[in-house]
């Protein structure tokens, strides 16, 4: 696809590396020091919308004072319509999205390694006062050395500010009740979300239809089962739905009420299974699963533990 410019400031956009609702992702380098960033420009047929200019600028103030190892970094930005833009570090990887598009299902400790990685930058924004709204697969990205960051902050909104309560907004597949039922987005919508996410790791499908039919996701939401969540050890699969309970129930109320309190219950599973370094385990499974190249020189652990392959 043809690049909308060749420079902005001291930016030169190389290729064009994703696509959303509200803008495009170009890997881009920074002229000054020669190192790759990302480069978020507003799709140009919002540059004179005061509705989308708003919901960027928003994003942009947002993610200018984000500052977690779990979360993409901020390095600059620009807003002078029609040029609007946002800068941040370049993720040498992939999205989650396309990393299950790859290799499929994952081992559950595997799958759990991301998401307590993911739920420490959740809990990050929910401690700063930001809702992500639209925590998906797309928008976690797994870096080659097993970081996990989460990015894409066009939906994020201020806790106080009911901002999403009359519209459907987020992701298809990942939507939680609060989107499908025009209910207020709070924190546990993040974690239904996050809930989803592990439900597609350790199964390979969608929890809940991809669909933007209400009655048709919220039919999913309420007749969804946990049958599909195994393990050959009976222990940790028991564990798992247990932790997908709490996560996905329908009322808000009765979920997991904060992403410290959903960490603690990874870190519990994960202790007992002896995993101590979430990073290494998730470069191991890159590794040794051939989507990244290289020898793995960390400490092995037993990551496969309870995995039907």
């Amino acid at each position: 696809m043809a690049l909308p410019v060749k420079n902005i400031d001291h930016y030169q956009l190389i290729e064009e590396v994703g696509v959303g609702g509200l803008g495009r992702v170009f890997r881009s380098v920074d002229t000054r020091s020669g190192k790759f960033v990302a480069i978020k420009m507003l799709h140009d047929r919002f540059t004179q919308s005061r509705k989308f200019l708003g919901i960027f600028h928003r994003e942009l103030l947002i993610v200018s004072r984000l500052d977690h190892k779990n979360i993409v970094s901020y390095l600059d930005g620009g807003f002078e319509p029609p040029n609007c833009y946002i800068v941040t570090e370049f993720v040498e990887g992939s999205s989650l999205y396309a990393l299950m598009k790859k290799s499929g299902r994952m081992p559950p400790i595997v799958a759990l390694c991301i998401l307590i990685d993911m739920l420490q930058g959740i809990d990050y924004l929910h401690l700063h006062d930001v809702i992500h709204s639209d925590l998906s697969a797309p928008n976690v990205l797994i870096q080659n050395n097993g970081r996990v960051l989460v990015t894409d902050f066009g939906l994020a909104c201020q806790q106080e500010v009911e901002d999403y309560k009359n519209y459907m907004v987020g992701t298809p597949g990942y939507y939680s009740p609060e989107h499908v039922t025009e209910s207020a987005i709070v924190p546990q919508t993040d974690l239904y979300c996050a809930g989803l996410i592990l439900y597609e790791m350790l199964t390979g499908s969608k929890a809940v239809p991809a669909s933007q039919d209400r009655k048709k996701v919220l039919k999913g939401m309420k007749k969804l089962s946990l049958s599909k969540v195994q393990s050959d050890d009976r222990k940790l699969m028991a564990m798992l739905r247990k932790l997908l309970k709490v996560t996905l129930h329908i009322n808000a109320a009765k979920r997991v009420q904060t992403s410290e309190q959903m960490m603690f219950g990874v870190y519990s599973i994960l202790k007992r299974y002896n995993i101590r370094y979430a990073r290494y385990a998730i470069e191991q499974y890159l590794i040794e699963s051939g989507v990244v190249e290289g020898n793995f020189s960390g400490p092995k652990q037993d990551i496969y533990r309870g995995f039907i392959g």
